[in-house]
């Protein structure tokens, strides 16, 4: 995997080989947001960047479909930290730097793909990796189902045609900025190692 990243840095002539170390004498690290249109999309992405600019972050907000492939490979690749809902684009993290952290967003009932798809990946990769786990308030499901409905209490009974509707086609995230505010503090100490 390292091989394909050099290969993928050298053909879209990408120049960031390592994520920022936190230091107060450099910049502050820049951190993407990952905004998607739809399902899976964050509802108060403004609050986040503007508790990720407090914390000390340069904050970019994009949303994935805006960008081509070289735009797409170029933004990521000037980041030390991504942040995104599963499936948000965040495979496009082959473009970070080496040590950059990807902080995935995982909604209601996605934690196995969550870690298949993005988790496993980033060890082969040389990157760092947080979750940060939403609770069924942060879920646009809540408005929906009650809270001890089937949806919330076993989401694994579902067919997958039902599966994918409910928690993939038609699930939004608001993040309770207080719950996730220590994974933001994290990543900024993952940059300081």
């Amino acid at each position: 995997m390292k091989d394909f990243r050099q290969f993928l840095r050298i053909s879209y002539s990408l120049s960031k080989t390592r994520a920022i170390k936190k230091n107060p004498m450099m910049n502050n690290p820049q951190l993407l947001i990952i905004s998607r249109k739809g399902s899976r999309a964050f509802t108060n992405v403004n609050e986040i960047a503007g508790m990720a600019t407090k914390l000390g972050y340069y904050v970019k907000v994009v949303e994935p479909d805006d960008n081509t492939m070289s735009e797409s490979a170029e933004m990521m690749n000037s980041c030390d930290v991504v942040v995104g809902v599963h499936g948000a684009g965040l495979t496009n993290m082959v473009f970070l730097p080496d040590n950059a952290v990807v902080v995935q967003v995982i909604p209601l009932a996605l934690d196995w793909s969550a870690k298949i798809y993005y988790e496993e990946p980033t060890k082969e990769m040389n990157l760092r990796y947080l979750q940060y786990k939403i609770k069924k308030e942060e879920s646009s499901l809540i408005g929906r189902y009650s809270p001890d409905h089937v949806v919330f209490t076993t989401p694994w009974s579902f067919k997958w045609d039902e599966f994918r509707s409910i928690y993939m086609q038609n699930q939004n995230v608001t993040v309770d900025l207080r719950r996730f505010r220590p994974t933001l503090v994290k990543a900024l100490e993952l940059l300081h190692d």
